[in-house]
């Protein structure tokens, strides 16, 4: 029985733990990008990983003790009434006091010590992922033992914590068990009692004394539940606020127009008063976002009116709270050619981007495509018309080739689960496939160098694309902007982290790419605006 117990609660909780996993997942993708903006991202590794896990104590080792617990304590008092009354009764009393106020009591004890245990190693999990995606730089820099230091405290921060729970633990399954001796030994007296009026019901009296005994097993289980629970239920609060969060925009759009260029119309839009963290006990130690991620600071500007249909328009405020980031204003996106959007860092330009891409919505005037209102129109028809190159180039932990498949949609491409029994037409395709990426590579002038490297396009590029430089990176970006193949391509300053051969490289790269469809380049680089065919300052 206690095999088909333990079988059947793990069953159950690890369907509940991949059901509350994929529920995760699906909150991230519908909250990304806009609300987890500034959100350490071992926090959010460990929501989906650890918090989760957690759920499983409760679902294996607490539903089935409780009711266990209450099965046999009827059970026993069943069969006390057969044998005495007052017995049963004393079961009753006793399995209450070890089963329901032990524990409350614990509960209390112990009430702050999950939430704040979860929220420490939340914080000393988005220290470890930032020092392992920055240890080259903490190396080079000298500074290991200042970073060994901080994780040192936090870890030692995070066992205090760890010992209090245990401490407090230790407390109260000592007074249940110095409880239970002292209820078994009231037990006895009382079956003493009773045995001395009632010599004849000695006999019986024994038997339910046993039973008392023995009964208390599954009840002083109960007691260790508020120790192992107290994370559960913070993680449980975690994830749940995470699934209750509402995102940035809400795409019901159904609408799928040809591209015939975008329009900021009259827009007013700021950011929230603060960085809204994931509701949680945690909440309180949110941070700012970083101005990489849209809190930009503004100051006064104008905009002198372009001649034909480019004209923006901008009223600007120093962003401090609710302060607009844009107000007023107004931005035409040709159909064709190349806008170039030129300002200094934190002028809103990455703001703008945000806009057009429908990361967030503006809080008065309008953004259109092709005259649609932006909300509007479908998501994935507006991903597939749009393509963005941000100021940094992620690369994941595969090949190059694996990098650049990641934007060439599904259609067009064969899957890698092709065996050598594959067809003469798969292999054709699997060609076309290649030819298509080539092509892509050599539009990014990154032909010649992927053709250099040892393996080719098969060539792993390691984590974060580290094995390649920062203009490597670049073009393997810029590659895979092209295979998207959009009729509009946002680039956010591409070129900024770049030495000038590299910029031109690119920038030529654009320019040639750029026939018959639309761009809009956003730099603060005078020189980058020298391919643009009309040009706004911001």
């Amino acid at each position: 029985m206690r095999y088909v117990e333990q079988y059947l609660n793990h069953n159950v909780a690890f369907r509940l733990l991949a059901l509350f996993r994929s529920k995760a997942f699906a909150a991230l993708r519908r909250l990304a990008p806009a609300k987890l903006a500034g959100h350490g991202k071992g926090d959010l590794i460990a929501l989906v990983t650890t918090d989760v896990e957690l759920l499983e104590i409760f679902f294996a080792h607490t539903i089935s003790p409780v009711v266990i617990a209450a099965t046999t304590t009827v059970v026993y008092a069943v069969l006390l009434l057969t044998l005495d009354p007052w017995m049963a009764l004393a079961l009753i009393a006793a399995h209450l006091v070890i089963g329901v106020l032990v524990p409350r009591f614990f509960a209390t004890g112990v009430r702050n010590l999950g939430p704040t245990i979860r929220r420490q190693a939340s914080s000393l999990d988005d220290v470890m992922l930032d020092d392992m995606r920055g240890l080259g730089e903490i190396i080079r820099f000298g500074r290991g033992e200042d970073r060994v230091a901080v994780i040192a405290r936090l870890t030692k921060r995070l066992w205090t914590e760890h010992v209090r729970l245990s401490r407090v633990n230790g407390r109260f399954a000592g007074i249940a068990g110095v409880l239970v001796l002292a209820l078994t030994t009231a037990t006895a007296v009382l079956v003493i009692a009773l045995a001395a009026a009632a010599p004849l019901h000695g006999p019986a009296l024994v038997v339910a004394f046993t039973l008392i005994a023995s009964s208390f097993g599954p009840t002083m289980a109960l007691s260790a539940l508020p120790a192992n629970l107290t994370q559960t239920f913070a993680s449980a609060r975690r994830l749940f606020a995470l699934m209750d969060e509402t995102p940035a925009v809400t795409e019901t759009g159904t609408a799928t127009p040809d591209y015939d260029g975008m329009r900021l119309d009259h827009v007013t839009f700021a950011y929230p008063t603060t960085p809204r963290p994931l509701p949680g006990p945690e909440s309180s130690s949110s941070r700012p976002l970083p101005e990489s991620d849209g809190w930009e600071p503004e100051s006064a500007s104008s905009l002198l009116p372009l001649e034909g249909e480019l004209s923006a328009t901008r009223t600007e405020g120093v962003s401090a709270g609710s302060t607009p980031i844009l107000a007023d204003f107004s931005l035409d996106v040709p159909a064709t050619g190349i806008l170039g959007v030129q300002g200094p860092s934190g002028r809103g330009k990455s703001t703008t981007i945000k806009l057009l891409m429908r990361y967030w919505d503006p809080q008065s005037g309008g953004v259109t495509l092709s005259g649609t209102p932006l909300p509007d129109v479908d998501a994935h028809h507006r991903r597939r018309v749009q393509a963005l190159m941000g100021q940094e180039t992620h690369l994941f932990d595969g090949t190059i080739r694996d990098n650049l498949l990641l934007a060439l949609p599904q259609g067009e491409r064969v899957d890698d689960s092709v065996s050598n029994a594959a067809t003469d037409a798969a292999a054709t395709d699997a060609a076309a496939t290649d030819g298509l990426l080539r092509d892509a590579l050599a539009k990014a002038s990154a032909l010649e160098l992927v053709d250099s490297l040892p393996k080719g396009i098969d060539t792993p590029v390691g984590e974060l694309g580290d094995r390649l430089s920062e203009g490597e990176r670049q073009r393997i970006g810029l590659a895979r902007v092209f295979l998207r193949d959009a009729d509009l391509v946002l680039y956010d300053e591409p070129t900024s982290r770049l030495d000038a051969l590299n910029e031109a490289v690119i920038l030529k790269s654009i320019r040639d790419t750029s026939e018959g469809r639309a761009a809009v380049l956003f730099s603060h680089r005078e020189s980058a605006m020298r391919v643009a065919d009309h040009v706004v300052t911001f």
